[in-house]
């Protein structure tokens, strides 16, 4: 394995010089409102995405809505303990059976702010409830509503497998005072509105996408065009593999041990069109033991279908990143479900990604 972070800050000269160019102008104009998660047709057009956080610890094998999730967040967000993935949604109808939910971390949160995004926790830290008091957001939280919303297995009464889905929310919204819909004062994407109400119809809300994406793009020339077998090394209890499937064009996530991580609700193993392993500059936080996150700019990696990018990145309207291929020019991702890691040399994380023939690639 070889560590990242000199290739990292190598980058952030580039990403400096490219901060002030980070507009909208890099993705392509659509025809029609796209999914901001993904890039591809909006189904849930004017809905918040929802945001779940679920355990990831080695020894806990079930997890619901893997397969489903548009978008797979994961960082080390407290030291010696497990990652916890978030699994973000286009709308809580779009929601399937989703576990096991746990604290809420303020860093999904700030990744997803520009998306309106809907957080749905088990309880959740000081940093974690400062963010959402500072923001005004108001969680769906199982402390709060107990049985109402979600459910767990009787057997695991010290440490519940909390579990909820799509209709449980819905029928908690209402008391809460959350409304599922996006927000017409916090709209950013202008464009379409001014053009429907020029031709008379309704304005369809819609936020910026995450990511930059696009159905059919021209991409750049890879760094790398057999990349087929990674590893995120959060620390040494915590790792996250994938393997290139030829057949869908997709890496299918796997366990540190190297065991598929499957679904629970159709034992279908995770996999992703596009992963993204962001490099970000960490810190610990006044506790001495929960991780801060710098979203400002940094190195990183994009895969896709087999190949490997070197990229950098930026994130400097709290809505969206905006990313660049190794010459710094602007790079608009292949539509698709993606997988997006923060990973940082605090903990000595590591990236490793490797050929078929088993040569390293970074």
């Amino acid at each position: 394995m070889k560590r990242f972070w000199m290739r990292s800050l190598l980058c952030l000269g580039l990403c400096a010089a490219l901060l002030t160019g980070c507009t909208f102008s890099s993705v392509q104009p659509a025809e029609s409102p796209t999914d901001p998660l993904t890039g591809q047709e909006l189904v849930w057009p004017g809905q918040r995405p929802v945001a779940i956080p679920i355990e990831n610890d080695t020894t806990n094998t079930t997890q619901w809505g893997l397969s489903s999730a548009s978008l797979v967040l994961e960082a080390l967000t407290e030291q010696q303990q497990a990652t916890r993935l978030c699994l973000v949604y286009p709308a809580v109808g779009a929601v399937p059976q989703v576990g096991p939910v746990s604290a809420g971390q303020d860093l999904y949160w700030r990744l997803l702010v520009g998306q309106q995004v809907l957080p749905v926790q088990r309880g959740g830290g000081q940093f974690d409830q400062n963010y959402l008091d500072y923001y005004s957001l108001r969680a769906v939280d199982a402390l709060e509503v107990g049985t109402n919303a979600f459910s767990c297995d009787t057997a695991w009464q010290n440490a519940p497998l909390w579990h909820t889905n799509g209709s449980a929310l819905s029928g908690v919204l209402g008391g809460l005072n959350i409304s599922p819909a996006l927000t017409e004062s916090r709209v950013t994407d202008t464009a379409s509105s001014s053009s429907d109400s020029e031709s008379g119809t309704d304005a369809v809300l819609s936020v910026p996408s995450l990511l930059p994406m696009q159905e059919n793009g021209r991409l750049p020339d890879a760094d790398a065009a057999d990349a087929v077998s990674v590893r995120v090394e959060f620390d040494a209890q915590n790792a996250t593999g994938f393997v290139y499937d030829a057949d869908s064009r997709t890496y299918k996530m796997l366990h540190a041990d190297g065991t598929p991580q499957l679904d629970a609700n159709n034992d279908q193993q995770a996999d992703f069109d596009n992963l993204l392993i962001l490099f970000s500059a960490s810190s610990l936080r006044d506790d001495d033991y929960t991780l801060d996150y710098d979203l400002t700019m940094g190195g990183g990696v994009w895969l896709n279908e087999g190949h490997l990018w070197n990229i950098t990145w930026t994130q400097g309207s709290e809505t969206t990143f905006c990313l660049y291929d190794s010459n710094g020019r602007p790079l608009t991702l292949t539509a698709g479900r993606s997988y997006l890691a923060l990973v940082s040399s605090l903990t000595g994380q590591e990236l490793t990604v490797q050929s078929s023939t088993g040569e390293n690639l970074l």
